[in-house]
This record gives structure tokens, C-alpha cells and sequence, in this order.
């Protein structure tokens, strides 16, 4: 977690200059693909937008104690225009930055305040949530990958639209289905993903077209439970990241984590589970 708010704290000291997610990530050591997941699913933003919304919400707090020009304001916090600028703080905060200035009115707006220790009391006070602590063996997996980013993840279409695949890939051994996140592009400020939705089979012989062949080398993971709705998944994610992690006696390893789904598994059901797979190392 030092690591973590490291970058926290970057952020703060670059709010008005030109600074990258690569930036944000090098601040904690971590790679720019895991240190994005790991941020969304402590902060609930990713990294480029926690970035947006905390110039904004310091350019509206400066609209109210300071005689500083809107076209001004937008260029200190890396804006490209006023016009650019406008949209964003009214996609925000639901009124232009002039009308907020007009109506000096502070409490009209939910502030992104800076993320702090203190925001994880909860989950690391409240709840409890112990995992196995497991070896797998390699695994060899076909299925489909899908590419997306923070603002567009939808799991339960995702594996809807594996569904008419499923049954056509050959050498399946099992009824489990796996989520493997990964990283596939880097470019300029973004970052993009892939989530393969795939299963595990006994060869890599036959991998049908339009389908991706995957394999995941034998690893130490932190498995844990998720219990109820895929719709609820963040609230596991932020304990496992903010909670479990830096009080055992584990480092995370930065290898592909997955989702394992039983055999007839709901995405949507309230009694449902499956299990997350975190790569960790025991710590010496």
C-alpha cells in the first residue's frame, strides 16, 4: 500500500502538468497493465480518470477563491480548450463552470477527494475474507478474447457472447470456464485490455477460427470466493487489493490473474460463486 499511494501522491504534486498513466504507474513500481487494475478496483476509477476528476474538482474549488479566467484554468489543468474544459466539468458536476462560478455554491457538487488510507477502513476493519492459498498446475485453454477498456467492461456480455462458442471447442476436459485478464496494447497515455473467456482443454492442437489458444504456467494463487451477483465483483476486488494483500504474508506476482466459473454457473445469480485466482509469492 506505500507503493500504491505513492502514485496517490504523484498525482497530487503533478495535478497541472502534462503527466502520463505510465507516470502514475512508475511512482508505485508497478507494471502500467497491473497497476491500472489494481488501481480501479481500490479507487473505482482508473488512473486516467481519477487524474480528470481531481483537476476538476480543484479547478471548481478555485473557481470560488480565485479571480483566475476560465480559458486560463482549463490550460493549467491540461486542458486543450475552455470549450473541452466546460464539457468536462459539466459531465461531472452537472452545470458549466460559469453557472457554478455565478452561483457560489460549494455544496452542490460530490468532490473527488484525494484517495487515502483512510477510505479502506471498511474493508479492512469490516470485512473478512480468507482465501486457499493454492498451487495449479500449467494450464493449457482456448476460448475467445475480447478487448475493452476501464469505462466499457461488462462481464455478464462478455460471457454471453462466449456462450455459442463453448461447446464448439474440441479436447475440452472440463465444465469449468475461466476470465483471463491481460494486458494487449500500450500506447501514447492508454492502456487497453483483453478478458478471454475461454476453457481449459488437453491440447493446443486444434484451436477453431476466430478462437485464441492460452496457456498459464504452473503458479502459487490466492483463490477467494465471490458470493452473489458478477455485478458485485468490485466490492471483492477493493478487499483483496486494499484489505487481504498487504496484511498477509504474500506479494502478488504480476502474472495473469483469472476468474474460474463452475459448471452451470448464473453471472447474475444472488446465490452464485466463483473463484478468483490472485499469483502471489509468500514473502521471505
Amino acid at each position: 500500500m506505500q507503493r500504491f499511494f505513492k502514485s496517490i501522491n504523484f498525482v497530487e504534486q503533478h495535478l497541472y502538468d502534462k503527466i502520463s498513466v505510465h507516470e502514475i504507474a512508475a511512482a508505485s513500481h508497478y507494471s502500467t497493465y497491473h497497476f491500472s487494475r489494481i488501481f480501479k478496483a481500490l479507487v473505482g476509477d482508473s488512473p486516467k480518470e481519477y487524474l480528470r476528476k481531481r483537476r476538476l474538482t480543484v479547478a471548481a474549488k478555485r473557481l470560488l477563491s480565485e479571480d483566475i479566467g476560465i480559458l486560463e484554468l482549463a490550460m493549467e489543468c491540461q486542458f486543450d480548450s475552455q470549450e473541452a474544459f466546460t464539457r468536462a466539468f459539466k459531465a461531472l458536476f452537472n452545470v458549466t463552470p460559469a453557472q457554478y462560478r455565478k452561483q457560489q455554491d460549494p455544496f452542490r457538487l460530490l468532490y473527488k477527494d484525494q484517495f487515502s488510507p483512510h477510505m479502506l477502513h471498511f474493508l479492512q476493519n469490516e470485512l473478512s475474507m480468507e482465501p486457499q492459498v493454492i498451487s495449479r498446475p500449467a494450464m493449457q485453454l482456448v476460448g475467445v478474447a475480447q478487448e475493452y477498456d476501464h469505462e466499457n467492461l461488462s462481464l455478464p456480455k462478455l460471457w454471453s457472447a462466449f456462450r455459442p462458442y463453448r461447446d464448439k471447442i474440441p479436447n475440452r476436459i472440463s465444465d469449468e470456464s475461466f476470465g483471463i485478464y491481460e494486458c494487449y496494447e500500450e500506447a501514447g497515455n492508454e492502456i487497453q485490455f483483453k478478458y478471454v473467456c475461454c476453457a481449459p482443454v488437453a491440447d493446443l492442437t486444434q484451436v477453431p477460427e476466430g478462437m485464441v489458444a492460452r496457456e498459464l504456467p504452473e503458479q502459487l494463487y490466492a483463490k477467494f470466493v465471490h458470493r452473489g451477483s458478477i455485478t458485485t465483483l468490485e466490492q471483492t476486488l477493493k478487499y483483496i487489493w486494499g484489505s487481504w494483500l498487504p496484511k498477509s504474508n504474500y506479494d502478488y506476482i504480476e502474472r495473469p490473474d483469472f476468474e474460474l466459473y463452475p459448471p452451470r454457473y448464473q453471472v447474475t445469480s444472488p446465490t452464485a460463486e466463483m473463484f478468483l485466482h490472485i499469483p502471489v509469492k509468500e514473502r521471505p
